[in-house]
């Protein structure tokens, strides 16, 4: 599962700071969830960074 951090932390693969978004198992997700050290991250449709245009009329 993904969680984002709400506090930092250490682990034996390196440093994860606060808002960082990683991959964790379930158990353990569930465990930060509920001490309040991390929220699950729902995935969220992606934002396109291309403005919508509206197509021009022909004229007569």
């Amino acid at each position: 599962m993904k969680v984002e951090l709400l506090i930092s932390r250490a682990t034996s693969t390196g440093s994860e700071n606060r808002g960082d978004v990683v991959e964790v198992s379930a158990s353990e997700a569930e465990r930060m969830v509920e001490a309040g050290q991390a929220v699950l991250v729902r995935s969220k449709p992606v934002e396109k960074a291309v403005r919508s245009v509206k197509p021009e009329k022909a004229r007569k």
